[in-house]
């Protein structure tokens, strides 16, 4: 079973997106999640994140951005080419995620807000035009403090992996708003491994450490995968039922060269050329059974991307969210995880973002993950990623 859950909070007439507007939206978010990846994994041993969670609650704010906020925003999500129709692409992306029956896939969006915060009626009417958004006041009187109700809100649409996003002390009478958005994903592998076969297995973490881990095992299984000896690096795919979404494991062809695909990933057209040419073969497979969870403060991060107008209370411009009083960004919380198990994943995330005012080569016979690699959770159809991460043992 793959089970996904990711949470993320932050402060025109409808036309049809086809086929190739999905696919560029999920260009967009792939070139920002690689570079995302750059700043909180690479330096990391082993990491979780949603790109889909982030990107699109960012991506809902930029709605009431304006003047240079908008522009920083727009470029640092790589969304400038597709203008105003970005947001009607991920209405029809939310619509698609939240119908589909293979796999249990459910994404919502949500705005608490300040009883004493005037907001204006155009933002609230866009964000429950395009996302789909339920808006609801900060209850500063609830038992447990104003963050209860909204942890409340998180957990249930995370089927409880994500609890208490926020800490006490979080919510403020100064928070204007929390732009909230989840996504959780349950899903069943394909062909699932057999529990009996899990065995203690090495993990080769660098050169001169070795962990024991359980390894998941098939000494004869078909699925797809290449050797790509062009930038060294072997890549499986594990299909869930249904074939729409996959967990592609990236596995560099040594054990001490994680780095330098973590390096080639944020340049174009590199991270998408991981999921093409795979072969169908029978191979062995052994891949670690791991459970991730990460937690992160992305304001620094996002400011060195580029978005630093937002976190500025002197220069953000948010007027189309309010016209009375300055708003900008506090900080933007984002929580992962992730459980790879015989019968499929189990994942969550939560982000909360608070506000003030070459053609590769025959695959190899084996697929053995026994040392770092970088994975992904993908809708093959939108080629979307979902989830992200990196293994390190």
């Amino acid at each position: 079973m793959f089970y996904v859950t990711v949470v993320l909070v932050v402060i025109g007439q409808l036309v049809s997106a086809d086929l190739n507007q999905q696919l560029a939206l999920s260009t967009a978010c792939s070139d920002f999640s690689q570079k995302l990846y750059q700043k909180i994994s690479v330096k990391e041993f082993n990491s979780v994140y949603s790109p889909y969670s982030i990107h699109s609650a960012l991506t809902m704010t930029s709605l009431g951005a304006r003047g240079n906020t908008a522009t920083e925003l727009s470029r640092t999500l790589s969304i400038t080419s597709l203008g105003d129709s970005v947001h009607t692409i991920y209405k029809e992306l939310i619509q698609q995620i939240n119908g589909i029956r293979d796999v249990q896939t459910y994404t919502a969006n949500a705005i608490f807000l300040n009883p004493r915060f005037q907001t204006a009626p155009s933002f609230i009417q866009g964000t429950l035009n395009y996302y789909f958004a339920k808006t609801d006041s900060i209850n500063f009187a609830a038992a447990g403090g104003p963050e209860k109700p909204i942890n409340d809100y998180i957990a249930s649409k995370t089927n409880n992996i994500i609890v208490n996003t926020l800490a006490q002390g979080t919510v403020t009478p100064a928070t204007a708003m929390l732009l909230i958005n989840t996504i959780f994903f349950n899903g069943t592998w394909e062909t699932s491994f057999k529990e009996t076969l899990t065995k203690k297995k090495d993990f080769r973490q660098s050169i001169s450490t070795v962990k024991i881990v359980d390894m998941m095992l098939d000494n004869d299984r078909t699925l797809n995968i290449k050797r790509d000896n062009t930038i060294g690096v072997d890549v499986a795919e594990f299909p869930f039922k249904g074939g729409r979404f996959s967990f592609y494991i990236a596995l560099p062809q040594s054990a001490e060269a994680i780095t330098e695909l973590e390096m080639l990933l944020p340049l174009p057209g590199k991270t998408s050329q991981l999921f093409v040419g795979l072969t169908p073969v029978r191979a062995k497979v052994e891949i670690p059974k791991f459970k991730i969870e990460t937690s992160l403060k992305l304001k620094k991060t996002l400011v060195e991307l580029g978005i630093s107008d937002a976190f500025n209370p002197a220069r953000a411009d948010f007027t189309g969210i309010t016209r009375t009083g300055q708003l900008s960004f506090d900080e933007v919380i984002h929580k992962a995880v992730i459980d790879v198990r015989e019968t499929g994943t189990v994942a969550a995330a939560a982000t909360v973002i608070s506000t003030f005012r070459s053609l590769p080569l025959p695959p190899p016979a084996s697929f053995i993950a026994n040392h770092p690699f970088v994975y992904f959770l993908r809708d093959k159809v939108t080629g979307q990623i979902l989830f992200q991460g990196k293994f390190s043992g």
